[in-house]
């Protein structure tokens, strides 16, 4: 019985044990017919033969080569015929849909066009392919196909899946004419308070190459998703000449005004613009990355159980880490250094004294160059790069059993670590 005539069948005595009018019978739609996996599987199975899947062993599967326009490369292949049977070879060039630019065929010579493999035949294929200097820069992928064999589906595929293929991906492109520096701008800044920060840029070419700066570029993902901004775009605003000079350089100044209110941070994006095809969009992008930061005014408290009566020592220490600022300046804490205000108070609640008996100033520095100064004006002096730098504090008091309360209040800090010491400090 057809799977049809069984579905009219089970949906008339389901009409029917439910009480429907037989006059709605004819408005009950009928269901689909089901098919059956094993239904799929003969059907994708029927009519293919061991011939439809010779396999050739192709070396290399995939090749990736960049290019600038007018270049030339070659790319040597090997293919291997393991089967026992006679397989023709006819190479096919094929785009593939997802490439970027559409790969013209005139660009590539393959030798030799067609073969005949043997059982266990090797033979070299030779891809040489020749970019335009007018080619468009950008990301090419195709396949050159061995043989016409496809990998078969159950359905419809938008596009052949050649068996036997070299995979081939050509990214064409030329060193970018204008150098940026820097790419990203952070800082932490403060309510209220304005700063400038500088984007350097160079002119390696022989020709002027215009700019037109704009905020608004780019939100980056994974930095804002969700996030409400400190502030808004009109707080920033930019000032830059409208060219590069040819072998020359430009500077764009990004002046920030904090909002007196303003909590939270900031993400987006610096759109530069540049009339320079070698510059992807998002290379020639500037991230704006700022933190607006609150000093505080109550002290971090601390309470501590003294068991005998020993001095007391207490250590602060504060790692300071480099921002991207570069230009900066304002009071955002970059231009202050670090400082505690330290209090200790006993079981009674009464301060006691506290010496101050060492203070201590450290640094990393390494001899890459600061991001922020551009690589072309690195000179002797400008090769050393302060990334960190920590400053400490040691206080001593005498002590006495009891519980005691030490309060830190920090300025321009970003953090501290403190450490405790009962009796002899060392």
């Amino acid at each position: 019985m057809k799977i049809k005539t069984v579905c009219m069948i089970l949906t008339f005595l389901l009409i029917a044990g439910a009480g429907i009018p037989a006059a709605a019978v004819a408005e009950v739609r009928m269901p689909m017919p089901v098919v059956l996996p094993e239904m799929v599987s003969m059907e994708y199975s029927s009519g293919m033969t061991d011939t439809d899947f010779l396999k050739l062993q192709i070396s290399p599967r995939n090749s990736h080569t960049e290019l600038m326009p007018g270049d030339s490369d070659e790319i040597t292949v090997t293919v291997t015929n393991k089967n026992n049977v006679t397989v023709p070879v006819n190479l096919m060039v094929v785009d593939q849909p997802y490439s970027e630019y559409v790969f013209d065929e005139d660009w590539i010579t393959i030798t030799p066009e067609s073969a005949e493999l043997g059982p266990d035949d090797e033979m070299e294929f030779t891809i040489s392919v020749t970019i335009p200097e007018d080619a468009d820069r950008g990301y090419y992928s195709l396949q050159v196909a061995f043989t016409d064999a496809v990998m078969p589906t159950p359905y419809p595929s938008p596009y052949p899946m050649y068996i036997n293929a070299l995979d081939l991906h050509i990214s064409v492109w030329t060193p970018p004419v204008i150098q940026i520096q820097p790419s990203y701008i952070y800082d932490r800044v403060e309510s209220g308070k304005e700063y400038d920060y500088q984007i350097n840029l160079n002119n390696v070419g022989e020709e002027v190459i215009e700019i037109a700066p704009k905020l608004g570029g780019e939100r980056v993902c994974g930095y804002d998703m969700g996030m409400v901004q400190a502030f808004e775009d009109d707080a920033i605003t930019i000032d830059a000449p409208s060219v590069v000079p040819a072998g020359g350089t430009a500077t764009v100044t990004v002046h920030l005004s904090v909002p007196e209110d303003a909590k939270g941070r900031y993400e987006g994006g610096l759109k530069l613009n540049i009339d320079d095809p070698s510059i992807e969009e998002w290379n020639g992008m500037v991230h704006l990355s700022f933190e607006v930061w609150t000093q505080p005014t109550e002290p971090f408290v601390k309470t501590f159980a003294v068991g005998v009566a020993e001095p007391i020592t207490i250590e602060i220490e504060s790692n300071q880490y480099r921002h991207y600022t570069c230009g900066g300046g304002g009071g955002g804490g970059k231009d202050e250094d670090p400082s505690f205000d330290v209090t200790l108070k006993e079981s009674s609640g009464n301060p006691v004294t506290l010496t101050r008996t060492m203070a201590t100033y450290r640094g990393s520095v390494n001899l890459g160059g600061s991001d922020c100064t551009p690589p072309w004006e690195i000179d002797s002096s400008g090769i050393y790069d302060e990334s960190r730098t920590s400053y400490v504090e040691r206080y001593t008091a005498d002590g006495a059993v009891g519980e005691w309360e030490l309060g830190i209040l920090p300025r321009y800090a970003e953090g501290f670590e403190y450490t405790i010491t009962i009796g002899d400090a060392g």
